[in-house]
C-alpha cells in the first residue's frame, strides 16, 4: 500500500514539473503572439500611412496631366490662331507691315 501510495505521489509530483512547464511555455507563447499582433498593427499603420502618400502622388500626377492636357489645348488654340491669321493673310491679302503691324495684330474691324 505505502509503494502505491508512493508511486500515486510521485505521479503527482511529476504531473505537476509537467504543468509547470506547460504553463511557462503557454505564457512565453502568449507573449510573443502579444508582441506580434503589437507589430501587425504598427506594420499595418505605416502601410496605410504609406498608401495616403502613394495615392496622393497619384492624384497629384493625374493633375499635373489635367494641366498639361489644358496647356496642349490652348497650344492648339493658339496654332489655329496662326493658321487663321495665315488664312486672313491670303484670303484678304492682310499683310503686316511695320507701320500697321498693330492694326493687323487687332483684327479686321479694328480701328
Amino acid at each position: 500500500m505505502k509503494k502505491q501510495y508512493d508511486v500515486i505521489k510521485y505521479s503527482q509530483h511529476r504531473t505537476k514539473e509537467v504543468y509547470e512547464t506547460l504553463k511557462g511555455q503557454m505564457q512565453r507563447i502568449q507573449d510573443r503572439l502579444t508582441k506580434y499582433s503589437e507589430t501587425i498593427r504598427l506594420l499595418e499603420a505605416k502601410y496605410k500611412g504609406k498608401q495616403l502618400v502613394l495615392n496622393q502622388y497619384i492624384d497629384e500626377v493625374a493633375e499635373l496631366k489635367r494641366q498639361m492636357a489644358e496647356v496642349a489645348q490652348k497650344n492648339n488654340k493658339l496654332q489655329s490662331y496662326d493658321a487663321s491669321s495665315y488664312i486672313l493673310e491670303r484670303i484678304f491679302n492682310i499683310k503686316p507691315d511695320d507701320n500697321d503691324s498693330e492694326k493687323s495684330k487687332k483684327g479686321i474691324c479694328s480701328k
